[in-house]
């Protein structure tokens, strides 16, 4: 089977799950796919995607089904009856109601507060939020109170496929690099210096980034959206692995084509464990 022509086409052939993806001896089964008798097959729904000899199903787009308690980015899209419309990429409408966010003197809400609310949260912004509660219709409310959530910038976010984040204990993180990171549910990757790791008590500072620090938010960037093209889960533990991987390698101008040889390893170990 040519999987050049399937992989370079314009419009590319969408596989079922038993799907053949290819017959022919020295591919490997990568994400989505299994082998059986020599061959590979897809497991899911999807195009293919391939690195060199590792072949891989990426599944075909689907929207994000919040759940009460996951960590979501969202853009401010509206401002409307004391509330925000905010989108989180989720089929349905997702809300910021004036009441349920932060105000450092944690007081009521007053008729100020709903007359200055682009002073709180104007359109465009991005904010980090947890999901609150998820009503009947399938719209989605949020909530900011603590100092963790808000209003983010200063940094850089990464978009990558909701179903390739690993749900953990913690998804307010600081990397091995010191990187800040937040793992949004909704696959939203928000990396910067800003620490909200730290009790909801403790004021956050944006400070100056230095030539180092942005070098390895740049570093860190690349590694998730190597992790997205090779549809690798995102987590914690996988995003350091390869910024491990690297740092122990300690290239100069060879990035990338040390990274694709970190993938093409893993990939290797992955069939002589399944064997």
């Amino acid at each position: 089977m040519q999987i050049e022509e399937n992989l370079h086409s314009d419009k590319k052939e969408v596989f079922l799950p038993g799907d053949l993806l290819s017959d022919e001896t020295g591919f490997i089964s990568g994400t989505n796919t299994y082998e059986e008798q020599g061959k590979i097959f897809s497991s899911t729904t999807g195009t293919i995607n391939q690195t060199n000899k590792l072949i891989m199903i990426k599944p075909i787009k689907c929207s994000y089904q919040p759940q009460i308690g996951e960590i979501v980015i969202g853009q401010i899209v509206q401002i409307r009856d004391k509330k925000w419309i905010v989108n989180i990429g989720s089929s349905s409408e997702a809300t910021l109601h004036l009441n349920s966010t932060y105000l450092p003197e944690q007081r009521q809400k007053t008729e100020d507060d709903e007359m200055n609310m682009r002073q709180i949260f104007s359109e465009n912004d991005l904010i980090c939020a947890e999901v609150h509660s998820v009503n009947n219709d399938k719209s989605v409310n949020l909530h900011t109170r603590g100092l963790k959530y808000g209003k983010i910038e200063d940094g850089l976010l990464i978009k990558v496929n909701h179903y390739l984040i690993v749900k953990q204990k913690r998804h307010f993180i600081k990397l091995n690099n010191n990187v800040n990171m937040i793992l949004g549910h909704n696959g939203q990757i928000y990396l910067s210096n800003q620490d909200r790791t730290t009790n909801n008590q403790k004021v956050i500072y944006c400070q100056n980034y230095t030539v180092q620090q942005r070098i390895d938010i740049a570093n860190t960037g690349k590694a998730i959206k190597f992790l997205q093209q090779n549809q690798f889960k995102i987590s914690q533990t996988s995003i350091e692995k390869v910024l491990n991987y690297i740092s122990e390698k300690k290239p100069q101008n060879d990035w990338i084509t040390l990274i694709e040889q970190f993938f093409l390893e893993q990939k290797s170990k992955q069939q002589q464990q399944d064997q």
